[in-house]
């Protein structure tokens, strides 16, 4: 019993072990793709380059609309390594960007729509839709924060949307390769539910063979037409 114990992993924990390594994905690359923008391209940090649409949107499938706080907290992570890489930042302009890249990234759940009314298994099981529902994702996050930033004074800028394309070219190639591993689209319950299911087939005993089964002598001379044996 000690053993099977300590195979075993709670529902919860489960989710919680998938939700902080999905965390820790997102965060340590935008550290990386943080920096490594501003060397390739100096001061100039207009590009942008963020898995935080693939991340939030597979988060999502899997968990359900909260995982718009992902896109959430990106945003804040975000706008702090912005504003740690600035001079002369007032009070008033940390909080614009705080409310432009949090607040405006959360229209990612808007996204969730589609996972309610078209369903997570026809998302990953066509192609096209899940194109669709990757562009729509990123487009939540480029519109929310552009709408954010209008509501605050700075006018409709479309540079959320012109310097972020690469952001969404490679969400769509994450997501296209993530709609082919087994369970990566899925909805977890649903997924470890069908683990269980496959697992209690592989381990049915097939019953073929211990049943004996009675045969009438005169069918088996009928048979064999050489003698009493069968093989003979």
């Amino acid at each position: 019993m000690g053993k099977l114990n300590a195979k075993v992993i709670s529902y919860g924990r489960y989710r919680v072990t998938d939700l902080l390594l999905f965390a820790v994905i997102l965060i340590a690359f935008e550290v990386i793709s943080y920096y490594a923008f501003a060397l390739w391209f100096s001061d100039s940090a207009d590009f942008i380059f963020s898995i935080v649409t693939p991340i939030t949107l597979l988060v999502m499938l899997r968990w359900g609309w909260y995982g718009m706080f992902y896109a959430v907290a990106d945003g804040l992570f975000y706008c702090m390594l912005v504003l740690l890489n600035w001079d002369g930042v007032t009070g008033t302009q940390v909080w614009q960007y705080l409310l432009i890249y949090g607040l405006g990234s959360a229209f990612i759940g808007l996204d969730y729509l589609m996972v309610k009314f078209v369903g997570y298994k026809k998302i990953m099981d066509k192609a096209w839709l899940t194109i669709i529902f990757t562009v729509a994702g990123w487009l939540c996050i480029a519109l929310g924060r552009t709408l954010v930033a209008a509501c605050l004074g700075f006018g409709f800028d479309t540079s959320f949307i012109l310097y972020d394309l690469l952001s969404c070219a490679m969400a769509i190639v994450i997501m296209l390769i993530m709609r082919k591993s087994d369970g990566m689209m899925e909805r977890q319950k649903d997924y470890l539910l069908r683990l269980e299911r496959e697992r209690q087939e592989k381990m049915r005993v097939d019953p073929f063979g211990e049943t004996p089964i009675e045969i009438d002598p005169e069918d088996i001379k009928a048979l064999n037409k050489k003698g009493n044996d069968l093989f003979e």
